[in-house]
């Protein structure tokens, strides 16, 4: 039997395979998307939906905690963990469905199975992709998978696009056992609450696990081994989240390394030691012992067993190469090519930022491209950073700490406008009144080089700041343009007003 051949075969059906699939076959393609696992990826299945359904509930139950406040009254608060954890799996199910009924609208072949691209375009001659049965354990952090020894099936495409995502990272002394050290796959999938859990890691994934665990009444120890909490937000937005959670009892150890970490019969010892000029103060360690240790340190591209040795593929940092550099790529025309002819790779498999909403413009970027059409490309200056625990933290564009590390000063080159969460009107009628609001203007224009905001509702009141910056308004034009009263972003209209010396209500 001839090889089925297609346009254009995706590996991959998380945000960026199964949107640039759709894009694909919205522009004409014949195409085939091959995914190992579930489709929508660890976004929608262990990630991104699942968690913020999660969060969801804790957020609630911390509102119920208040009830007094409310002027509500009932004997006891209880809760059941297993309705907990099993709503959020009902949420990603329902997407995961859903998914699948927009692959069959738009003609998209769907292979269930591990992908083995042998051979890239040559000439004539088409990429080749080797299809493979594959036994997935889903629940596990690492999600290892077992190919079959032979393939099933071999297929063609005129390109490739890879879209494999990435992987949590483990410590050399402490990988993961799905037990008692767990990633964020395990997080969210307890059978019972911890009554103790030291999670490694003060990042995005870190941050919100330890609201959301904190919030249910697990004791929670944060260890980081930088200065700050949510190490990639401004200074000032990490230093006001960090008041906060350790004025509502969360542990958080920053400056702070992991040594080791030792697992008992009842659940681990993590060793931990302060952190400065590069090494650990032995002699100032201790151990914290606790039911689990949830390791949150970052990802890595997953590529395992994707492409065949004689192909060379390029990498760089763990991560497959292509012509985006982090970083460095700001506003340029990429085609997300990798070294081999027909093959190309978008979303976390490319490294920084390993972002749901990043993934998705690649891919869409990326197959206009192939079908000839000439995009607008991606504004990596532009992209908004979000974290949901409560109060949330959103940014968009560079940190005061960035601008200083390019030499920039403050009141020659750059002002800030700040306003607190306190007095603001909305927010003390929502009994949100806690976090602030950051702009950075640069002077003398008064263009938005950064947002930085930590409050209630801030993931969702980034997205002004970022068409503001997009669109290169400057605070005098978000001033002029009238926010309605009363409402959460009339603090971005104050923090605008603050950058130009004219604040009102602080």
């Amino acid at each position: 039997m001839a090889n089925r051949h297609f346009d254009l075969i995706v590996i991959g059906g998380g945000p960026a395979g199964y949107v640039g699939a759709i894009r694909a076959a919205q522009l004409g393609m014949n195409v085939c998307c091959v995914e190992r696992a579930k489709l929508g990826g660890v976004c929608l299945n262990w990630g991104c939906i699942p968690t913020k359904a999660l969060l969801a509930n804790a957020e609630l139950r911390e509102k119920v905690g208040e009830a007094d406040v409310w002027g509500l009254e009932f004997e006891k608060l209880n809760f059941n963990w297993n309705k907990v954890i099993s709503r959020s799996r009902g949420v990603a199910d329902k997407l995961n469905k859903g998914i699948g009924f927009l692959f069959k609208k738009n003609k998209i072949e769907h292979e269930i199975g591990h992908a083995k691209i042998v051979s890239g375009r040559k000439g004539d001659a088409p990429c080749a992709v080797e299809l493979y049965d594959c036994e997935v354990q889903e629940t596990l952090t690492h999600a290892p998978a077992t190919p079959a020894k032979k393939p099933r099936e071999t297929i063609t495409a005129t390109n490739v696009l890879v879209a494999t995502g990435s992987v949590a990272r483990d410590l050399p002394f402490a990988k993961f056992d799905g037990e008692k050290i767990i990633g964020a796959r395990e997080a969210m999938n307890l059978d019972a609450m911890p009554k103790k859990m030291v999670i490694i890691g003060a990042g995005a994934i870190g941050m919100e696990f330890a609201y959301f665990y904190h919030t249910f009444g697990t004791d929670v120890t944060v260890v980081e081994m930088l200065p700050r909490i949510l190490p990639v937000e401004d200074d000032d937005i990490s230093a006001s989240l960090t008041k906060i959670y350790k004025k509502a009892g969360m542990d958080l150890r920053t400056s702070t390394t992991t040594t080791a970490i030792e697992k008992t019969k009842s659940g681990v010892k993590v060793t931990i030691a302060p952190f400065k000029d590069g090494k650990a103060d032995d002699a100032k360690k201790e151990t914290i012992e606790a039911d689990k240790v949830l390791l949150a340190i970052g990802v890595k591209g997953r590529y395992d067993g994707l492409f065949d040795d004689s192909l060379g593929l390029e990498t760089i940092k763990d991560h497959i190469k292509t012509d985006y550099v982090p970083n460095e790529s700001d506003v340029k025309p990429l085609t997300y090519a990798t070294n081999i002819e027909g093959v190309y790779a978008v979303g976390d498999v490319i490294g920084a930022p390993w972002l749901a909403h990043v993934a998705s413009e690649e891919a869409i970027i990326c197959v206009e491209r192939l079908a000839g059409h000439d995009p607008i490309p991606i504004d990596y200056t532009v992209i908004p950073g979000c974290t949901y625990c409560h109060p949330q933290v959103a940014s968009v564009g560079f940190t005061e700490r960035a601008l200083k590390e390019k030499g920039l000063k403050k009141g020659e080159d750059y002002d800030i406008g700040t306003f607190s969460l306190q007095s603001h009107g909305k927010a003390i009628a929502a009994g949100a009144n806690v976090g602030m609001i950051k702009i950075i203007k640069g002077v003398p224009r008064g263009e938005i080089l950064g947002a930085h905001l930590v409050c209630d509702q801030a993931t969702e009141l980034i997205s002004e700041m970022g068409l503001a910056r997009r669109l290169e308004a400057t605070t005098e034009e978000l001033i002029v343009t009238m926010h309605a009263h009363p409402t959460m972003y009339e603090a971005l209209h104050e923090a605008a007003l603050a950058a130009e010396g004219r604040v009102i209500h602080a």
